[in-house]
């Protein structure tokens, strides 16, 4: 078993709906939760970088996957996509929040049968944290901390 890498984002809320996220010593990236409310919806919500997420991991990991079985790709892409429902806040039982999908179309241009590029993009889908994050059902736990615990 390998050892645990604990990381960790920090995340603001500097205003309405504006949230800044720091990321070890990284800039920091600022979100916006208002989607579908009135006014500037300038930045990604969310959700949004969750996508970006999954699709930054998935190429990585298909990249990697190629190089290791020496594939070289000319050309890689992803188009990640979800549906969304709007839940009425005020709604007793609300049903579930966010995504039933996410859909991910991989578009590969390499010199390599279309067989041997499906079973990269298997392998690759297995090998990538965020889907398999997404996937297996990661544990979530959220708690109010103690006054004055930063």
């Amino acid at each position: 078993m390998s050892a645990v890498r604990t990381i960790h984002c920090r995340t603001v809320a500097e205003g309405r709906f504006r949230l800044t996220s720091h990321i070890r010593e990284l800039g920091a990236i600022v979100l916006d939760e208002a989607g579908g409310l009135p006014g500037p919806d300038a930045t990604p919500q969310p959700l949004d970088m969750l996508l970006a997420a999954l699709g930054s991991c998935l190429a990585g990991s298909i990249r990697a996957q190629a190089a290791s079985r020496g594939i070289v790709l000319s050309a890689l892409s992803l188009d990640v996509e979800a549906d969304l429902a709007a839940a009425p806040a005020e709604a007793a039982h609300p049903p579930s929040l966010g995504f039933d999908e996410v859909r991910v179309a991989v578009h590969i241009a390499a010199d390599a049968p279309w067989e041997a590029l499906s079973a990269l993009v298997a392998r690759a889908t297995l090998r990538s944290q965020v889907a398999s994050t997404l996937h297996d059902g990661t544990q979530i736990s959220v708690a109010l901390s103690a006054p004055g615990e930063s």
